[in-house]
This record gives C-alpha cells, sequence and structure tokens, in this order.
C-alpha cells in the first residue's frame, strides 16, 4: 500500500531577539515561512507553493505572530533609544546652522556621550551629519512613539540649546527644530514651549 498526501514544513528565514507579547519580556525568535509538501509515507519529498505569510515564532513559548510584532522594541532598544533620538536630533538642527561652530560641535557630542553613548565622538558626529534628511526623518517618527512626552520634549530642548550657541535661531533652524519636534510626535504648541525654554536659557 502507498500512502501519500499534503504536509506543511516551516523553514526558518531568521533569527533575532523580539518583546514577545506572550511571555512579557525580551525572547528569541525564528521568522519562518511555511511551504506545503508532497508527502510519501507521510515523509515530506517533493517541495509545493508556499503557504500564507512569514511568521515570527518565541523559542520560549512557541507563541506565532506576524512580522509587525518585530516593529515593538525591546527593553535593550528602549534603554538605548533616548540617545539614538537625541543623536538624530542634535545633528539635524546642527548641520541646519553652522556646522562647523566648534562650541556647539563638542557641546553635541557631549551631550550624546551623557545620555549614555559613551563611544560617540567627532567622527560619528560627522557620519551623522551625513545622513539623508528624510531617512533620518523616518527612523525618528517610528522610534519616537516608546519615549514618553517629558523625554522627548527634553530631546528636542538639548537639540534646541545647541542651535542656539552660534547665535539667535535662522530660519532654516527653527524650521529643522519645527521638523525634529513633529517626528518627535510633539504638539506645535509644545515645541513653541521648549524652544522658548532653550531661547530664554541662552539669553537669545
Amino acid at each position: 500500500m502507498i500512502i501519500f498526501g499534503w504536509r506543511v514544513v516551516f523553514f526558518t528565514l531568521g533569527k533575532g531577539v523580539f518583546h514577545c507579547p506572550q511571555c512579557g519580556g525580551d525572547r528569541d525568535y525564528r521568522r519562518r515561512q511555511g511551504r506545503n509538501f508532497f508527502t510519501l509515507f507521510f515523509i515530506p519529498v517533493l517541495p509545493l507553493n508556499k503557504t500564507g505569510g512569514e511568521i515570527v515564532e518565541c523559542d520560549t513559548c512557541r507563541g506565532r505572530w506576524t512580522t509587525g510584532v518585530l516593529q515593538v522594541p525591546t527593553t535593550a532598544q528602549l534603554a538605548h533609544m533616548p540617545a539614538m533620538l537625541l543623536r538624530m536630533a542634535v545633528a539635524q538642527v546642527l548641520r541646519s546652522g553652522d556646522y562647523t561652530h566648534a562650541p556647539a560641535r563638542s557641546r553635541a557630542v557631549a551631550v550624546v556621550r551623557q545620555a549614555g553613548e559613551t563611544g560617540y565622538d567627532e567622527g560619528a558626529l560627522n557620519a551623522d551629519l551625513g545622513r539623508p534628511f528624510d531617512e533620518v526623518r523616518a527612523e525618528m517618527g517610528r522610534a519616537s512613539s516608546a519615549l514618553a512626552p517629558e523625554a522627548r520634549e527634553s530631546i528636542l530642548r538639548a537639540a534646541a540649546e545647541i542651535a542656539l550657541m552660534d547665535g539667535p535661531l535662522s530660519v532654516s533652524e527653527q524650521d529643522t527644530l519645527s521638523a525634529v519636534g513633529a517626528d518627535l510626535e510633539l504638539t506645535r504648541v509644545q515645541v513653541t514651549g521648549v524652544v522658548s525654554l532653550a531661547r530664554q536659557a541662552s539669553g537669545h
């Protein structure tokens, strides 16, 4: 007697760490894709078509989700996020003004280091200054919602204070601060208030 049939076999496409909704913490995951196989005596022998979309499977609880779950930041990413957003914000406003201004550059490097990026230096700053504006804006928009409003306001204020180090804000610097504030998901009222506080502190 010949026994044949069909069976779905899952293949691992990649691995990583994610925040598992079921475990409630960071866990290892496998990104997987199912494929139909023709089976002979219950053994997969002939690959057929793919079935369904890619899934993310937790290595601990074996729960399965769509790949959208990978957009939720892990604990490690959350810890790194304030410094990452600050790094992008200060580079954006610095290059909208006089990016060669030595005190402003030194302050930019210092505040990013204080936020946790201890290895940040002039070379890293130059690399940030060279990134496409639209690319940075998109990255900031994806990450900012994970932070509390107070943290986002603090990032904008630090960027505004750096922009003010070479004198009153130019039109370009004001526009950039407004864009950074929007990317940080702050309202216009919040942006205006934060920038006003930075102006008062700087004397401009």
